[in-house]
């Protein structure tokens, strides 16, 4: 198999319309050597179809699997991929033509960087009666320590790891992230344990792509509280591992939360923020209840998730 210098994962499920842009657009990336692989969780072919286009490109490879979650689909990507550097992104997203070129480039200047977000932005007024996730660097790196206070964390659809810290601390979280027992937090908790330890991980504001995944309505009040619920549950798994700096990392994410529904009781105006701090100790709560593989650093999964966490079964490359 040709041994490539970037390898792109892209996880996507019955979302047709969304994953032939996503991939036209990195495919518009002249890198010299990467690849991309598609994991495809999907229920019925309409994805494999919108995808025909693209088979005769030999950077291109499809895959199929049984598995359910973003972080399964992931970690599928990457026992399929090849090269050094693994970049992540998400069928919604859009990247520029040298989005590729800039994460080899970082890498290469960063010699001890172990991990990169980059910035995540979203379409002008798209806010506007919804929600949807974007990140913008506010600090250029973390080593030793982590974001503190009001610091955002980099997400997974504009991500990028060496193989080694893989090889180091293993894969993503199967019970982390969307569409999976804890509904987010995945890219979290991964940078969590790269930090813990000993490797570098850089925020890029020259990394920058676009998330078109607009959320309205009861679907954005539910995204929001899956990332409270998941935050609960990573910030927690790491109290139990006694990942170094875990209590003072939850301790004050916790302040933050109840000084926001203290703030406003205190102002005599209705409480906001309550319904987010108790997902939050739910999702702590979850995560006291199930069981973690010490060694692996990640959530047992029992009998009933087993059947979801299948490998890829079948693989197309390009013809």
């Amino acid at each position: 198999m040709e041994q490539f210098r970037v390898s792109v994962i892209v996880p996507t499920r019955n979302r047709p319309d969304q994953i032939g842009p996503c991939v036209e657009s990195i495919l518009a990336n002249n890198h010299p050597s990467m690849e991309l692989i598609v994991v495809d969780q999907s229920d019925a072919r309409d994805s494999e179809s919108a995808l025909v286009a693209f088979r005769q490109d030999p950077r291109f490879r499809y895959v199929v699997t049984s598995t359910r979650g973003a972080a399964r689909a992931r970690n599928v990507g990457i026992e399929a991929s090849t090269a050094d550097l693994i970049a992540f992104t998400d069928d919604d997203c859009r990247v520029p033509t040298d989005w590729v070129a800039r994460i080899a480039e970082l890498f290469d200047n960063e010699p001890t960087a172990g991990v990169i977000f980059g910035r995540v932005d979203i379409p002008k007024n798209a806010l506007e009666g919804g929600f949807l996730s974007s990140f913008e660097p506010v600090r250029r790196s973390y080593e030793g320590e982590f974001p503190s206070g009001l610091e955002p964390w980099g997400i997974g659809a504009n991500m990028a790891v060496r193989r080694k810290v893989v090889e180091d601390i293993g894969a993503f979280d199967p019970l982390l992230g969307p569409g999976s027992k804890f509904k987010a937090g995945e890219d979290v908790d991964f940078a969590i344990r790269a930090i813990a330890r000993r490797w570098k991980v850089v925020t890029a504001n020259e990394i920058p792509l676009l998330h078109l995944g607009v959320r309205t309505g009861e679907s954005a009040r539910a995204l929001l509280l899956g990332y409270m619920f998941a935050t609960g549950a990573v910030f927690t798994k790491h109290l139990r591992l006694r990942t170094p700096g875990s209590v003072k990392l939850f301790a004050g994410f916790l302040g933050l939360q109840l000084g926001t529904v203290a703030n406003s009781l205190l102002r005599g105006t209705r409480p906001t923020g309550i319904r987010q701090f108790l997902t939050l100790l739910s999702g702590a709560g979850q995560s006291v209840s199930h069981a973690i593989d010490r060694n692996q650093q990640v959530y047992v999964t029992g009998s009933s998730e087993a059947s979801s966490s299948g490998r890829a079964v079948q693989v197309v490359k390009s013809k």
